[in-house]
């Protein structure tokens, strides 16, 4: 049963969310992609319910958690993780998996630079992202533009063929309830501005890198040059799962669930 409570950070309330789940197997940490709040990973954590604790956090504006002073949000990734590494610091997590979709993927690589982790799961996550177009920053946040109007297409191209209208609608939902300042600072600032490459040989623990078969926004030779720069990694497992695209705990939250649990057997983590 999914139960939730605030925390303070930083003078920031903040929201979480548990599984409640047996302790003894470790402690999942999940992040959610740019925009979006704990709601995505649900589906996972009612699937973990007996197997380990899933904890997820709403970062400061993000679904229930208050923003920062003056209505804001982070905006660049040093500042974002760091936050994360805190709230960890709070709750009384140590060691935890680390599990991320998309900007949650890449959080995963600088959390494992920068504190212990005993593995990290990136799905369609990278080091390196300066993917966004100033014109598309701009109108996240613009009086003449509704995020919730000009996403909506572009998120349904990331969705897998063999995604649930169930699941499909959902993920749907999340753009439909998104906040433009909350998306602006995720997707302009803290993913656009994403680059760890030259600290990825400070990643000692097992990675699980997943990319969605049906996913258009990520390709192989990307997903080839991170694992390339993860030299001290111990174990790497890199899947291509078919039928899903870019919201891989929203798409298949079942598949994705026995994927990491194969990983974990695998890679003794």
């Amino acid at each position: 049963m999914i139960s939730s409570y605030y925390v303070m950070v930083d003078g920031v309330k903040i929201f979480v969310e548990t599984n409640n789940g047996p302790k003894e197997n470790g402690t999942m940490c999940c992040f959610v992609s740019a925009g979006r709040e704990s709601r995505q990973y649900h589906g996972l954590m009612d699937y973990y319910a007996e197997k380990f604790e899933v904890i997820c956090f709403d970062m400061p504006g993000h679904g229930k958690s208050w923003p920062l002073p003056g209505n804001n949000c982070l905006d660049n990734y040093v500042d974002f993780c760091e936050f994360i590494i805190r709230t960890f610091e709070v709750l009384g997590i140590e060691n935890p998996i680390c599990l991320g979709a998309a900007l949650g993927g890449n959080a995963c690589f600088y959390l494992a630079q920068h504190t212990k982790v005993r593995a990290i799961v990136s799905m369609t996550g990278t080091d390196y992202s300066p993917f966004v177009s100033q014109n598309v920053i701009d109108n996240l946040d613009h009086p003449y533009a509704s995020v919730q109007h000009t996403h909506i297409d572009f998120t349904d191209s990331l969705i897998g063929s063999a995604v649930s209208r169930e699941n499909r609608e959902f993920i749907l939902w999340g753009v439909l309830t998104e906040c433009g300042r909350t998306k602006k600072a995720d997707y302009g600032g803290v993913y656009n501005g994403f680059d760890v490459r030259k600290d990825m040989d400070r990643v000692t623990c097992p990675c699980l890198i997943i990319r969605g078969g049906d996913d258009w926004s990520e390709n192989q030779e990307m997903h080839d040059a991170v694992m390339a720069r993860l030299v001290n990694c111990p174990y790497i497992d890199y899947r291509v799962i078919p039928g899903i695209a870019h919201y891989h705990p929203q798409e298949a939250p079942e598949l994705i669930g026995d994927v990491i649990i194969d990983f974990l057997q695998k890679s003794h983590a």
